[in-house]
């Protein structure tokens, strides 16, 4: 390889990093993932699709990450996503995830009109955290994003909110954006989840 050439390489490389840097979402796109054998699994998922976010960053909020939908819609700037939210960080190879998948869906189906979800599968392949969902009973319908390098974990923990190393995890967001608490842990039914919506988010 000339040096010119290397030289042009490493340009271009600055270039596309630098272009896929801060809560830019072009960068993020869902379509070369569902190019690749995954729109079947999307289709039969029937998540809802992700939410808008602000580029703007909420102090105290989530991370000032970035992260791509699983399903169908935008890519996702945690640090703008505004609530009243219940956000969960879960795996479908997570034990404690299964166990509490099916309280979190029927909480969600029960108070959406009032309170978003979304999920942030962490560290896991698209088609296994895809099919998860519908073995769930209810079903998860909710929207999730893709945060493979654990980027949400770090940031809770990160900024004190959080000591748990894995999921699940769940975050109540305000509606300013500002993260008002974090449960570690699994969740061990529908009624402990739906009283601390009750409690951080004023939902009831």
């Amino acid at each position: 390889m000339t040096r010119r050439l290397a030289g042009s390489l490493a340009v271009l490389a600055l270039v596309v990093v630098a272009g896929c840097s801060g809560a830019s979402s072009s960068c993020v796109s869902s379509d070369n993932r569902h190019s690749n054998g995954l729109t079947k699994l999307v289709a039969a998922a029937k998540l809802a699709p992700c939410p808008a976010s602000s580029t703007t960053a909420v102090s105290d909020g989530l991370p000032d990450v970035t992260l791509e939908c699983l399903g169908k819609g935008p890519a996702v700037h945690l640090a703008g996503f505004k609530g009243p939210a219940v956000v969960n960080v879960w795996g479908s190879w997570c034990q404690p995830c299964q166990k509490e998948a099916g309280y979190l869906s029927s909480v969600y189906r029960s108070v959406r009109n009032k309170v978003m979800f979304l999920g942030i599968d962490t560290e896991d392949s698209s088609g296994s955290a895809l099919d998860f969902g519908t073995h769930v009973t209810p079903p998860v319908r909710y929207p999730s994003v893709v945060d493979p390098d654990r980027k949400v974990l770090i940031g809770l923990a990160t900024a004190g909110l959080s000591a748990a190393s894995g999921p699940p995890v769940t975050a109540f967001v305000g509606t300013g954006g500002r993260v008002v608490h974090v449960h570690p842990g699994e969740y061990h039914s529908a009624a402990a989840l739906r009283a601390d919506i009750a409690t951080y988010l004023h939902v009831r």
